[in-house]
């Protein structure tokens, strides 16, 4: 029987302490792509970075990968495309390693994409709301008509009468 080939599939998901635009010039250099090419796939579809890998070769790739910043996942030929990005084989660097005399390298930003994938997503049914009742008034004057509003009677002042010469 022969070897089960893997193919690489990345979806645009970053290794823990990397920025967007890293990645993007790492995988620009080591694929000598052009940024327009590179910016594909960010997209956050899952893509094929290479396909009809041995095992040893993907794992390589992989790591590779990783090391500049690029979560991949793999999948062998002929299964559908996985659903969720398993955990990253490296440990996390401490927090420590990744701080720069500027303060962390990360933000609350989210990244490009969405954060949510479509499966991901719960789906809601449209709701019919009756607006028959409601109307609009032109432009100017006062929302509340005169017969709407509540009539206080004013006050009554004493003022006493003074003579001043």
């Amino acid at each position: 029987m022969s070897e089960l080939r893997y193919s690489v599939i990345f979806r645009g998901d970053l290794e823990p302490g990397f920025t967007a635009n890293d990645v993007r010039a790492n995988l620009a250099r080591l694929f000598k792509a052009s940024p327009e090419t590179i910016e594909k796939l960010f997209s956050g579809r899952p893509l094929a970075i290479k396909k009809n890998l041995g095992e040893a070769q993907a794992r390589q790739l992989q790591a590779t990968l990783a090391k500049m910043g690029a979560q991949v996942t793999l999948k062998a030929e002929g299964e559908p495309a996985p659903a969720a990005v398993p955990p990253s084989p490296e440990p996390e660097p401490a927090a420590e390693s990744r701080m720069t005399d500027s303060g962390p390298d990360w933000s609350l930003a989210p990244m490009e994409g969405n954060l949510v994938k479509d499966h991901e997503r719960e789906k809601k049914e449209a709701v019919q709301v009756e607006v028959n009742h409601l109307s609009l008034k032109p432009a100017g004057g006062n929302l509340v008509e005169d017969t709407e509003r509540e009539r206080t009677p004013g006050a009554t002042v004493a003022a006493p009468d003074w003579q001043l010469d």
